[in-house]
């Protein structure tokens, strides 16, 4: 779990994370998404997510098998009232934000496909993935800042670098958000747009 403070600093001049209002669809409960964190090292995703339908959604017929799983949240459930102070103090940024964080990893004929989901107290869910979207997209800080002024909304995926798709979802009590990083050559672009909207979609908690 990335813990940096360069995210929570982007975030400050990102205004446009802090629209989202909640809706019927792409709608979470930062509540459950904790709760299904809290349990401590996890042998499954507890999201369940139909990998398989979602590539075929994308017209990817490639075998999928389950891969490593981590979860983590925040030791308290109250956001710290200056975020980038508290990180400058030791705090991590999931603490910081009072976040809840899982990671479902799947292989893709061989080839790592990570699905994570963010949910915060306050918000700055996207802002969370920052520094692995960075990694994975190979994006200059710029790049970065530019992404997060225009994230998307709830139930909205952008991709990023050809294998990195980022969407939304309107949380009830906080803030979430979901990023897709693909090595597997036929999830990229198009493709990965596609898987990572049916993957948001099956966002139920």
């Amino acid at each position: 779990m990335v813990r940096s403070l360069l995210c929570l600093a982007l975030l400050a001049g990102a205004t446009s994370l802090a629209g989202c209002s909640p809706g019927d669809d792409y709608q979470v409960s930062v509540d459950a998404v904790r709760q299904a964190a809290s349990g401590g090292r996890a042998a499954k995703c507890p999201v369940g997510f139909d990998v398989p339908g979602a590539l075929r959604s994308a017209g990817v017929d490639r075998p999928v098998t389950p891969d490593a799983v981590d979860v983590e949240v925040s030791k308290t459930d109250t956001p710290a009232a200056d975020p980038i102070a508290a990180q400058q103090n030791g705090m991590s940024a999931l603490d910081a934000a009072a976040g809840a964080y899982l990671e479902c990893g799947y292989q893709v004929d061989g080839k790592a496909l990570t699905v994570r989901l963010v949910a915060t107290r306050a918000k700055g869910a996207m802002a969370l993935l920052a520094p692995q979207l960075q990694r994975d997209a190979r994006l200059a800080v710029g790049e970065l800042r530019a992404f997060l002024d225009a994230a998307p909304g709830p139930g909205e995926v952008k991709v990023v670098g050809g294998s990195v798709a980022v969407g939304a979802l309107a949380a009830t009590g906080g803030d979430a958000a979901l990023m897709v990083s693909s090595e597997a050559p036929e999830v990229r672009d198009d493709a990965l747009r596609t898987v990572a909207g049916e993957l948001l979609g099956q966002v139920r908690f």
